[in-house]
């Protein structure tokens, strides 16, 4: 299950927009496993990788490759991936 809103916040206000991506970073240290850290809109989604290597420079967080993958609708029998379900999924998403 991931977050329905990106992570990124600023002065104490998170961003209402849905994930697109996915950040995670790649631990070289233990057997190239991945964690995600994030998720982000479009809009954010450079503030929030650089967030993110700061953060590895203070080693708050693994060092290791940041990657970003987009996420994608997964069709189910209950959403058939059409374009109402598409809206649907956002609507509810932004009127949270």
């Amino acid at each position: 299950m991931l977050p329905e809103h990106c992570s990124f916040v600023s002065e104490g206000i998170k961003c209402p927009l849905p994930p697109e991506f996915i950040i995670e970073v790649e631990d070289k240290t233990n057997d190239n496993s991945k964690f995600m850290i994030g998720v982000t809109c479009s809009d954010h989604r450079a503030l929030l990788e650089n967030k993110f290597h700061l953060l590895q420079k203070k080693n708050a967080i693994p060092s290791g490759k940041i990657s970003l993958t987009s996420i994608r609708i997964i069709h189910t029998d209950c959403i058939k991936g059409t374009r109402e379900d598409e809206e649907e999924v956002r609507i509810k998403r932004l009127d949270v």
